[in-house]
């Protein structure tokens, strides 16, 4: 599907918008958890490792691509993987770097300056698709 040079990265803030919204829930809702087990058993050094690992996985590495992609997928767009590959490392070395900010304090957010950053490079890595850089 061809797009205008407009819609193109404002699909992919929107798309990247949501994908930052679901793994902050994520990573929100499981170090809440971590937190709420280490509260309960405060004498076992390893209380919440494993729900710790869980949310590090999902909320840092494996569902910010998946989500780059089906919601671009979803917005009738094709050759993505700047969008995919560049977010996902933004997201993980952005929000990885920040964690503590949501591991030590309820109800705390990732800096506002950084969500605002990653939905910018979102739409920046959306706004040409590989599909160009190949064409003479």
């Amino acid at each position: 599907m061809t797009t205008s040079r407009v819609a193109r990265p404002l699909k992919g803030a929107a798309v990247t918008a949501v994908a930052v919204l679901v793994c902050h829930l994520i990573l929100s809702i499981g170090l809440a958890a971590v937190r709420e087990r280490r509260r309960a058993d405060p004498g076992n050094a390893w209380a919440g490792t494993s729900t710790w690992c869980v949310t590090f996985a999902l909320g840092l590495v494996i569902v910010m691509p998946l989500l780059l992609w089906a919601g671009m997928r979803l917005a009738g767009e094709s050759h993505h993987y700047f969008l995919v590959i560049g977010g996902s490392l933004a997201w993980l070395f952005g929000a990885g770097y920040h964690l503590h900010h949501l591991a030590y304090v309820p109800g705390a957010h990732l800096p506002v300056w950084l969500l605002a950053g990653l939905v910018a490079v979102g739409a920046g890595l959306a706004s040409r698709p590989l599909a160009d850089f190949f064409q003479p």
